[in-house]
């Protein structure tokens, strides 16, 4: 019989062993040894290794969907620009970063999965990293949106911002990954609002 409880067990052992061996690599066999469980067992719930991939790929993406749709219920409320500090507007948009990056970027595994393994394998799986990439631009977005109208920031173009601001957090953490260097998405938060709340100009630069 199936189980939830059973899928979620192969799901997470089969995202390890794609993490460590990588797609191509990786056989159903690998899968059911990690697992503990025959074949059988396993296509009990996936047709084939693709599915088991995918299914892990499209719980990313309904973890991400689902963190937009709980910021919408939320709302955001912020103080007057006169009432900040620079220190906290950047400590605030690191934290949001943050947010998002633990939703998208659940574990390591997933992180080498969606921005390794899962690059150019077919159409499909393109898609679903397109879509994925999407939401999460559509987050920071969103985010970007709200502070501009609060007049926090300057009047910028909020998408083109966040797709530069997703982009450089994703290659950042790809490079970290080919080092095979920890991820410190703390640190990848925390550089990537200073950069793009204040820029890279020191703060002995006299202002106009």
């Amino acid at each position: 019989m199936r189980s939830p409880a059973r899928q979620r067990q192969i799901l997470d052992c089969a995202k390890r062993v794609f993490a460590t061996r990588g797609f191509h690599a990786a056989s159903i066999a690998d899968i059911c040894e990690a697992a503990g469980i025959g074949r059988g067992t396993l296509y009990q719930y996936f047709r084939n290794k693709k599915s088991v991939f995918t299914a892990i790929l499209r719980e990313t993406l309904d973890r991400v969907r689902a963190l937009m749709e709980r910021q919408t219920v939320a709302g955001q409320r912020f103080p007057a620009p006169e009432r900040l500090t620079r220190t906290q507007a950047i400590e605030f948009s690191a934290a949001q970063l943050r947010e998002v990056l633990a939703v998208v970027f659940d574990d390591e595994d997933t992180l080498r999965i969606v921005l390794r393994e899962a690059v150019g394998l077919d159409v499909d799986i393109e898609t679903l990293l397109a879509e994925i990439d999407d939401v999460f631009i559509g987050i920071v977005e969103r985010g970007l949106i709200a502070v501009r109208d609060a007049g926090i920031t300057r009047d910028l173009d909020a998408r083109m911002v966040a797709t530069i601001i997703v982009g450089g957090v994703e290659k950042l953490a790809l490079a970290a990954l080919r080092s095979d260097a920890p991820v410190d998405l703390d640190a990848l938060a925390r550089e990537a609002a200073h950069l793009h709340a204040v820029g890279v100009l020191s703060d002995r630069v006299r202002p106009e």
